[in-house]
């Protein structure tokens, strides 16, 4: 029996060394996000994650994010008698590629994790104010043709045992698209017709400037097609899109422009 019980602490030792470790924040990957497998904090917690909504919040307008630009992202966890928060909170494009620039505006509260791809808790930022614990960090918006981007978030609701038993983990999300929403003709570099257009559309650039991309978004701001280009001159078959208002981004060897599309 003596034997035994020189043996317990070493058992616990490992849970020790991981509850320390994952207190001063996400080991990097768990949001639950397509780009990260969907693994989530309960691959380290036990439990069921949880739906919550309006959990992350931004300032980006509502017509959408210009790209280059920054904005505040507010993470924002709830639970009833939790004793300690944690979260981890990335940015992913459509594809489930890791987007946009996270910058780190309270290293007392937060810290980057995934290599630099998403934001978790420090040590001194998992302490709630009531039920409540509130995080704030920053966003720079990719350049280029991005499309919608959906913030992913995982929220641990720890209960203070000193393990990782009977901790509750959420997942939130959050999508966004580029600002595309009330542009009548922000660029007249290039040109398309027929406008309105029935299904098929000529696109070319003045001069020899060669067109590298056409991306069309919906009045949404959602992506909903990308076509490689490689010459000034060029046929795209839009008769798949419904009738209604796009915007048209052609991306030249020199240019960027956006103007409307009807389909008719």
């Amino acid at each position: 029996m003596k034997t035994l019980y020189k043996f317990i602490p070493l058992f616990l030792i490992p849970v020790a060394i991981i509850f320390m470790a994952y207190s001063t924040g996400s080991p990097g990957g768990k949001t639950g996000s397509p780009g990260d497998n969907g693994n989530n904090c309960t691959q380290c917690h036990s439990g069921t994650p949880q739906n919550a909504s309006n959990w992350i919040t931004t300032n980006i307008p509502g017509n959408g994010y210009v790209g280059g630009e920054t904005y505040t992202i507010t993470a924002i966890g709830t639970h009833s008698g939790v004793v300690k928060f944690g979260s981890e909170v990335t940015a992913e494009d459509e594809s489930g590629n890791k987007v946009g620039t996270f910058i780190i505006t309270n290293a007392s509260q937060n810290k980057f994790t995934n290599g630099n791809a998403a934001v978790t808790h420090t040590s001194g930022g998992t302490t709630p104010s009531g039920n409540t614990k509130e995080w704030m960090f920053d966003w720079t918006a990719p350049e280029g043709s991005t499309g919608e981007v959906t913030f992913y978030g995982a929220f641990n609701a720890a209960n203070g045992n000193g393990g990782t038993t009977g901790d509750v983990i959420y997942l939130t999300s959050l999508t966004v698209g580029p600002d595309v929403t009330g542009i009548n003709d922000i660029a007249n570099s290039f040109r398309f017709y027929p406008n309105p257009s029935t299904g098929v559309v000529n696109f070319e650039l003045p001069g020899n400037e060669k067109v590298s991309e056409i991306v069309i978004y919906n009045n949404n701001g959602q992506m909903v097609k990308h076509v490689d280009m490689a010459y000034d001159f060029r046929q795209v078959d839009l008769g798949n899109l419904t009738k209604g208002i796009y915007f048209v981004k052609i991306a030249g060897d020199e240019s960027t422009g956006m103007q409307k599309l009807v389909i008719n």
